[in-house]
Formats: structure tokens, sequence, C-alpha cells
């Protein structure tokens, strides 16, 4: 398998619904991460399979680095993040060592089969990394569905079989001490329906079933309607105010 198959889900990171799942992902996550980059405003930055751009976009604006650079595998992404981005790999940069003062890593860990060369390749061109990678079993919904409520860890073994590590937030800080980093700082980050955007929070969710419903639906060997039904029924408790609903993200941050 390789790292270009993102864990055996390219065609759902390239899928139309992506637009969608990180632009919720931006307005639910951006609100804290900005806090931690600003203890150590960044000079010049990339961002590493940066998508649509949509932290980019934000970065530039909170910061106004001399230099602000993305690079994503996927043609459609590079065509509307905001230039200057680079069509390329993130295990093979092509960039000179030391070329930026942070790098950005957010959001795609879990999709690769082995993370540390891409992770070496950050430490190769920045000085330091922020770093924000999901653990899929600290998803917490008070549902009372069982199906719905356990779908994650259901779906978590299936998915680590094509590469797909759905709990890669507990393993990044090994990960990164393995790449050579030190300095590994870890904060959990936590998102809930009570106080932070519940309206992003739901959106994505939303946009996960319309990517990855037929995928999932694949693995766990039932209809993709089924699939749909969880997701709905996870919306729908994110957007109850009589139902507590939780994600705990990390922030790793380290000096090359």
């Amino acid at each position: 398998m390789s790292q270009g198959d993102y864990g055996g889900q390219r065609a759902n990171m390239e899928d139309a619904s992506m637009a969608g799942t990180l632009a919720s992902q931006a307005r639910l996550l951006w609100p804290k991460e900005v806090e931690i980059l600003r203890r150590r405003p960044p000079v010049s930055v990339l961002d590493v399979a940066c998508g649509t751009g949509e932290i980019l976009r934000r970065v530039r604006t909170e910061f106004s680095p001399v230099r602000a650079v993305g690079i994503d595998l996927f043609r459609g992404h590079a065509r509307v993040a905001p230039r200057p981005v680079v069509l390329g790999d993130g295990i093979a940069l092509p960039f000179r060592d030391d070329s930026f003062d942070l790098v950005l890593v957010r959001h795609v860990l879990q999709a690769l089969p082995d993370p540390v060369p891409l992770l070496k390749e950050a430490r190769r061109v920045g000085s330091r990394i922020h770093l924000l990678v999901e653990d899929y079993a600290a998803i917490l919904m008070d549902m009372d569905d069982a199906a719905a409520e356990n779908h994650f860890t259901d779906v978590a073994p299936l998915f680590r079989k094509k590469g797909t590590d759905l709990y890669q937030g507990r393993r990044a800080f090994r990960h990164l001490s393995e790449a050579g980093f030190s300095n590994v700082a870890v904060e959990p980050l936590v998102v809930d329906n009570l106080s932070d955007d519940r309206e992003a929070f739901a959106g994505v969710f939303h946009h996960w079933k319309l990517g990855y419903a037929e995928t999932l639906a694949g693995l766990l060997e039932v209809e993709v309607a089924e699939v749909e039904r969880r997701f709905d029924l996870m919306v729908e408790t994110i957007r109850s105010p009589d139902r507590y609903a939780a994600w705990l993200l990390f922030v790793l941050t380290a000096d090359s």
C-alpha cells in the first residue's frame, strides 16, 4: 500500500464532500488552535496536506507570515487552495532543509499506513511542527442507539487493515519521537456542543456521511442507508440542547 493511497481512503479524501468537511473542521477547531499558535507566532509556514487551504487562509490573516505555502497530493484541492500551493507528496517534500519556521500537519496522520516518513520530512524542512491528530475512540455522544454509539470503535479495526489508523491520536507522541523531534508537548483539545460552534460540529459529521457512507458500509457489511442513519443520529445528537456530544483531539508541538 502506498502512502499516496491515504490508507485506502483516497477516493474519500478527494470526494467533493471533503471541502465541506474541511470548512466545518476549520470553523470548529481554529478558535482553539490559534491560541496555541499565538504563543510562538510563525514567520514562515508550510501546510502539509493543506486540502482546500482553509487553515492557510486563516494563518495568513492572523499572522501575516513572510511566506506561507501549501502542499497537497490532490490536484482538485491544489486548484482551490490559496496560492502558492504545490502539488506533491508529504513524504518527499520539494523544499530544501530548514526552509520554514513552522510546518503544519493537520487531519492527515490517521490516513497514512506509516506516518513517520512524513514526520521526518517535516522535521527536515522546518524548525518546528504543529500537529493536529484525531482519535476516533474519543468521540463521545449521549445516544440511545448502540450501533451509532459504537460506530467508530466497530469500524476502527476494519479500517486499520487498509492502512487507516483511527486511533492515531494516542500514537502521535511516539511517532514524533521516532521521527527525531525534541521537546514534544501534547495538548488535549476538546470540542463539545455546549461551548463550541454547534453547527460546525454537526457539519463535520454531516459531510463525513456524504463522503464515507459507502466505504464504511462496505467495511461493516451493512447497507449504506444504515451508515447514513447512524451519522444522522450523530448530527441530531450534536444539535440537541438536551444531549451532550464531545470530541477529544490532540495538538502536538515539537522542535526539529
